[in-house]
């Protein structure tokens, strides 16, 4: 069975580019003097990622479709799958947002009927994200509900975690925050299973923040502090110095004035260790209005 693979690994100029363009042309005319077979579609393919890859989508639409075609004909499934998912890249591309899904959802149902997962999850993805742009928010929320199950289901963490990403953005614009948090606590299992520290620190934070939004002063708290101590264990500085804030900031709506002031000056040292300079400017106005002068800042630091 024929597949379409681009090999190039491409990190080359626009000019570049062009050049390999031509010789990709001159090398089909070679080519086209023995048939239109394999070797013509596969060097016409690797052609039509080129023009993608620059921008020239009409001829790029052109050479897919030739593409599409051939395999069309000699019945490859799995070539028509490929070429299908690639024109649904090139009309998200392109702002032709509906085509994209059409084109999608044909890859998607080969992909399904050859149990191929990982392009299934591709797919869904991609039909998700024309949904956004359209602003169909719900069929975009069914459809990234259906691939993170998908990915669940065959252990894919990160295609989770993309899924996770997309279904947070679309709550927090319905401004459903008790589906938000859960989601967030998906997205904390995720990267404790992957063992990203950055990921763990970020998602206590964000669990924080809702906490904090809902006026659940002490939950929030509890969250701020597992994100610091994960900062500081994984010794992430400016991590360290986010999760202090927060904490100290938290801390002062409780009304414990003396310890967000401690968690403030902690932050504020830190800062300065690393020279965060905006971290600084923004410390240093938090503990003034905490009614601290520039000179008891000071000797706080010192004494610290």
């Amino acid at each position: 069975m024929f597949s379409i693979f681009f090999e190039k690994n491409i990190e080359l100029t626009k000019e570049e580019i062009e050049k390999e363009i031509q010789v990709k042309i001159n090398n089909l005319k070679e080519i086209e003097k023995e048939g239109k077979g394999a070797d013509y579609i596969r060097e016409l393919s690797d052609l039509a990622f080129l023009q993608l890859e620059i921008e020239q989508f009409h001829n790029a639409e052109e050479n897919f479709q030739i593409a599409l075609k051939y395999f069309r004909n000699i019945r490859d499934r799995l070539g028509q799958a490929a070429v299908l998912g690639v024109l649904g890249t090139l009309y998200f591309k392109t702002n032709e947002y509906k085509k994209s899904i059409n084109y999608y959802q044909e890859a998607l149902e080969i992909y399904e009927e050859l149990s191929q997962i990982q392009e299934q999850i591709t797919c869904l993805m991609g039909i998700g994200n024309n949904f956004l742009k359209l602003e169909e928010l719900d069929e975009a929320c069914d459809i990234f509900l259906e691939c993170s199950s998908l990915c669940s289901d065959n252990s894919d963490i990160y295609g989770l975690l993309d899924c996770l990403g997309n279904l947070i953005s679309i709550h927090e614009a319905l401004e459903k925050w008790d589906v938000v948090y859960e989601l967030y606590k998906k997205t904390l299992e995720a990267f404790q299973k992957l063992k990203d520290q950055k990921g763990i620190i970020i998602s206590y934070f964000n669990l924080g923040i809702l906490e904090k939004k809902n006026n659940n002063l002490e939950d929030a708290l509890i969250f701020f502090k597992q994100g610091t101590n994960q900062a500081i264990d994984s010794n992430y500085a400016e991590l360290i110095i986010k999760g202090l804030g927060y904490v100290g900031e938290t801390l002062f709506y409780l009304g414990k004035v003396r310890e967000a002031k401690n968690e403030f000056i902690r932050a504020l040292k830190l800062a300065r260790k690393i020279k965060a300079e905006n971290a600084i400017i923004q410390l240093k106005i938090l503990l003034n209005s905490l009614g601290l002068s520039d000179n008891e800042i000071e000797n706080e630091l010192n004494s610290s």
